[in-house]
């Protein structure tokens, strides 16, 4: 079964590039460009896949293909879970979970 995913792959580069070529070059994945909080290059891309591996794998090989920079970082969650936690719709697991220690 092909699911939606998100991924935010985080490139080795902190140079500049033509945010609107990569936009541009990026359109099928609906993408988003901007810097992570240690000032890589981060991509943010939606994309169609089997798995949530497959997804990973390809939002790397994407991201590296139009960025040419080394991918460092990827981190990948089903759409639905991504709309959960950016408060898009209400979460499925009620209230979170407080650990106790002994």
């Amino acid at each position: 079964m092909r699911r939606t995913y998100i991924a935010a792959v985080e490139v080795a580069t902190t140079h500049p590039l033509d945010v609107d070529e990569l936009i541009s070059a990026l359109s099928q994945y609906d993408p988003s460009v901007g810097t992570s909080d240690r000032g890589w290059l981060e991509v943010r891309l939606s994309l169609p896949a089997s798995t949530l591996g497959a997804a990973c794998a390809t939002a790397i090989s994407v991201a590296a293909a139009a960025t040419g920079a080394e991918a460092i970082a990827c981190e990948v969650m089903t759409e639905t879970e991504s709309d959960e936690r950016n408060g898009l719709i209400p979460s499925q697991l009620g209230a979170p979970r407080q650990h106790l220690r002994a």
